[in-house]
């Protein structure tokens, strides 16, 4: 017998839905979680689903984490620059995004001859932030979540909330150079960066003229 769907687990994985004032944003959130679990019914606990295939739960933790932990951030984050700058960011935006942004890995994970892969060429964040706007969400958390994947192919943010929302992801990504490679070095990896070496190459004035005074 199959146990309640991914979008009916929401309120238990995520209690912070809650805290989303408006109606219409928790709505989308429900709606974008059904969506993705209709395309793939293959996963029936939102806390099985991993990071990414490669990353086992075991070592890295799970999806649900760090969406929880980018949720605690965003609500740190929009008060301080309120707070130190001025700037006014919607906390119902960013945590709004945080609840769907990764919901597409849901369909990008499948599950074949027993093993997990994640479908070749599918981008979590583009796909995420089309669903968004198919949904009739707003263009704003559409943007957010489609400029998110700082792990994955780099889409440039265009606003300011969306420039704080891609540097969100990686602090709540436990994936560190202790443990193979991290997230910066996936991110340049994804992206067809190499390494620049900065540090290697880098030659300082002040040395230069302190052995020139000798």
């Amino acid at each position: 017998m199959r146990g309640p769907s991914l979008a009916a687990q929401l309120e238990r994985a995520f209690p912070g839905i809650a805290s989303i004032r408006q109606p219409s944003l928790r709505k989308l959130v429900a709606d974008l979680w059904q969506y993705v679990a209709d395309v793939n019914p293959q996963w029936l606990e939102i806390e099985a689903i991993p990071l990414f295939p490669s990353l086992p739960i075991e070592t890295y933790g799970n999806l649900a984490n760090h969406i929880r932990a980018m949720a605690r951030v965003a609500e740190t984050v929009v008060p301080v620059y309120a707070e130190l700058w001025s700037i006014e960011l919607s906390l119902d935006d960013f945590l709004a995004a945080v609840y769907v942004h990764d919901a597409a890995k849901v369909i990008e994970f499948v599950k074949k001859d027993g093993e997990l892969a994640a479908i070749p060429g599918f981008n979590h964040a583009l796909e995420a932030g089309r669903i968004v706007r198919d949904l009739g969400g707003p263009e704003a958390i559409a943007h957010m979540v489609e400029c998110h994947s700082f792990a994955g192919a780099l889409t440039m943010p265009r606003t300011r909330a969306a420039q704080l929302f891609l540097f969100l992801d990686p602090l709540c990504l436990p994936v560190f150079p202790e443990q193979g490679k991290g997230a910066v070095e996936r991110h340049l990896d994804s992206n067809g960066w190499q390494d620049p070496r900065t540090k290697e190459k880098y030659r300082s004035p002040l040395e230069t003229s302190a052995r020139q005074r000798r």
